[in-house]
């Protein structure tokens, strides 16, 4: 890199330096000169208490105009704008370079503001960003502004709180941001191979990465000019590699665990809605939840409409009593429970459950399931008077309310569902059953016509006359970003905990759970935290059985119990079930999360476990004895889609000579020959960490 710096220049820095100065404008420029002077116009008008420099990166250009113009500016403004000239190298190498040189000459410098060479900045920018900064903490590597554009005018509105789960798949903080000292120094720098836009998306995610955060500026002051050529070349422009780098080079943000993490952490997933006592429970997983009142959060909805602030209004509505939501977390049901309905009302408008609690020795569960029609866009069957849980999308019911649509002119955060309602029956055996829970009908009306008075009250008007770009305006639900990051539609929030395994069972037999229970105690001696999930209509054991389990996950799939159950595949004569499309995406979503799968005995499994491989997802099979299907059969299904498995743990020396014959590798068997023996320790044969397990490329 050449740097032209004349003499009274470097005298400049060295005074500049007496002056202290503490932040710097930093223009890129290549071609379009006439435009590169109006920002540096702008630059060298900022009002601000502290001594600030513009240092000018001139990429390369060959235009005569704009090395000219530059040279002007320095001239004119000695000791405040700084040029420098080099080779093209992109706009990454421009912006670096103009980091290191202003890192070296100005050793008090506190933040860096990027302002392209065809935008605007208002007199008070950067004061206002670099007080900003002052007054973060620690954690806060940058302040970005809301994006007024000129031109072809519109008015971004990026206020609310930053969501660093929004970050990774939507990109609204601009180039036009001001990156703190403490961020250069922790060695964010733009990426000098990407060359075809989206490099401050990148460089903020290396932000995020380093346990960085931004903080939201109102009203700063930044202009963004929108020309018919930019929005032309962002029209063709082809994403698709460009986010699979950016997603690959931050693997460690984007996998499924880490992103149900901050998703828990902004609680952005359910807002269950407590007619007993009047409170609204904001949550994403059980433990970690904030209590507001219903008219709280109406207002939140309505605004979620208007204004960002994403995740501060959940996007899935819970309908349930307190006393109802107590009981079934003291029973480990109430995660299973919440992900059933989640899972209906991905394909239905609303979802109900109507829970019968009868006497029992044993712990029992029972799913019947029925669906509902829809006659238009915003019809929403009413739920069956009996129901005492209800969900519903909170796009849904502003939808009803505002048929029109005006809620959300021009987004579409609503999504139109092929069934009018998904409707549960669940009988659940207890030996300590108490009265029937109460109804929630009448909370869902009673809920939307107080709806309907919260927003007559509130009101609602725009503020700006240009068009308001809303396209961040929204509840949070999480096809925001799960379908597009993972293929799968959601993930079951109480797996995100460290080493949490699934042990499955398609058919929740008192001898199944009892298999699954006696490695549960093997793999909780581990330091695991096993999780029971199954995926038929019954469910039945001992409850001291189901001690042994963290949570319980009944998710009844048609492919198993409804209308669906009747059509099976064979493999070598083995009958399996055909896993219909949207139970297979319903499985996905609820398996994603874990640590570590375990198939007992379970075809829907193998019929997904290459999947849940492709997102790091350690995959195993435990086949032992059971009842209702022989040992040749277990191993037939199981070797259909043994390539997608990291494990195969055995309960009999039988099914070992089988697997053998079935010719699949010895690496992956485990004799596991306790597996009779209720609750025994885990034997010094069986490797419970993965160890000396060879993973294998999978091509399903």
């Amino acid at each position: 890199m050449r740097r032209r710096i004349s003499r009274s220049q470097e005298q400049g820095v060295s005074g500049m330096m007496e002056a202290d100065v503490r932040a710097v404008i930093l223009v890129p420029t290549y071609g379009q000169p006439g435009l590169a002077a109006e920002a540096l116009h702008t630059a060298i008008a900022q009002k601000t208490e502290f001594a600030f420099a513009v240092v000018v990166v001139n990429d390369g250009c060959l235009s005569p105009e704009t090395h000219e113009i530059c040279l002007n500016f320095a001239a004119a403004y000695p000791g405040k704008v700084f040029y420098l000239k080099k080779a093209n190298g992109g706009l990454s190498a421009a912006r670096n370079s103009g980091l290191e040189f202003a890192l070296a000459a100005f050793p008090a410098l506190e933040a860096v503001y990027f302002l392209d060479s065809d935008n605007h900045i208002g007199p008070l920018l950067l004061q206002r960003m670099v007080d900003a900064l002052r007054s973060s903490d620690e954690t806060i590597g940058w302040a970005y502004a809301d994006v007024d554009k000129f031109g072809f005018a519109s008015f971004s509105d990026m206020s609310g709180p930053y969501s660093p789960l929004e970050h990774l798949f939507r990109s609204f903080c601009e180039a036009g941001s001001t990156v703190s000292r403490r961020m250069l120094d922790a060695g964010a720098r733009f990426d000098t191979a990407m060359r075809k836009g989206v490099e401050d998306w990148d460089f903020w995610l290396q932000g995020l990465g380093k346990g960085f955060r931004g903080v939201h500026v109102a009203d700063a002051g930044f202009r963004y000019r929108r020309r018919g050529e930019s929005m032309l070349v962002e029209a063709e422009r082809d994403f698709a590699p460009i986010l699979n780098y950016i997603r690959g080079k931050h693997a460690q943000l984007y996998n499924v665990k880490s992103v149900l993490r901050l998703e828990i952490e902004a609680r952005t997933r359910y807002a269950v809605h407590h007619p007993d006592t009047g409170l609204v429970r904001c949550m994403t997983a059980a433990g970690t939840s904030e209590l507001i009142a219903l008219d709280d959060y109406l207002v939140r909805l309505m605004r979620a409409a208007e204004r960002p602030d994403y995740g501060h209004c959940p996007g899935h509505l819970i309908l349930m009593d307190q006393t109802l939501y107590d009981t079934l977390a003291d029973w480990r049901l109430l995660s299973g429970v919440l992900w059933t309905l989640e899972c209906a009302v991905m394909h239905a408008a609303i979802a109900a459950c109507s829970i019968t609690l009868r006497p029992s020795q044993h712990r029992t569960m029972s799913w019947r399931a029925a669906s509902a029609s829809r006659f238009t866009a915003q019809h929403i069957p009413s739920p069956p008077e009996t129901a005492q849980i209800l969900a519903i999308e909170a796009g849904a019911l502003l939808a009803q309310q505002f048929p029109d649509g005006a809620f959300a002119t021009g987004n579409h955060w609503h999504a139109v569902k092929p069934l009018g309602g998904r409707f549960f029956d669940l009988e659940i055996g207890c030996a300590d059953a108490g009265a029937a829970p109460r109804s929630a009908a009448e909370g869902l009306a009673s809920l939307q016509r107080r709806l309907n008075e919260v927003s007559a009250r509130e009101g609602r008007a725009l503020w700006r006359a240009a068009e308001h770009d809303r396209y961040r305006a929204r509840a949070a639900v999480p096809r925001d970003f799960y379908p597009e990051l993972f293929e799968t539609p959601s993930a079951f929030p109480a797996a995100a905990l460290d080493r949490s395994v699934a042990l499955v069972v398609d058919e929740a037999t008192p001898a199944a759970i009892a298999a699954a229970a006696r490695l549960a105690e093997a793999l909780r001696a581990e330091g695991c935290v096993p999780h029971l999930v199954t995926f038929g209509a019954q469910l039945s054991s001992a409850a001291e059985t189901l001690e042994t389990f963290r949570e319980i996950v009944s998710l009844p799939l048609d492919s198993l119990c409804g209308a669906g159950a009747r059509t099976r595949r064979s493999y070598l004569g083995t009958s399996l079930p055909l896993l219909e499309g949207r139970d297979g995406q319903s499985a996905l979503a609820t398996l994603a999360a874990y640590s570590r799968v375990v198939s007992v005995g379970s075809p829907v499994l193998h019929q997904i476990a290459g999947a849940l491989r492709r997102l790091k997802v350690e995959t195993w099979a435990l086949l032992v004895p059971q009842e209702n299907q022989s040992a040749l059969d277990m191993v037939t299904a199981c070797s259909a889609f043994e390539q997608a498995y990291d494990a195969i743990l055995l309960g009999t020396e039988e099914m070992l000579h089988l697997c053998r014959a079935f010719g699949i590798p010895a690496r992956k068997l485990r004799l596991r020959s306790d597996t009779a023996g209720v609750r025994a320790a885990a034997p010094s044969s069986l490797d419970l960490t993965m160890s000396g397990i060879q993973r294998e490329k999978v091509s399903v």
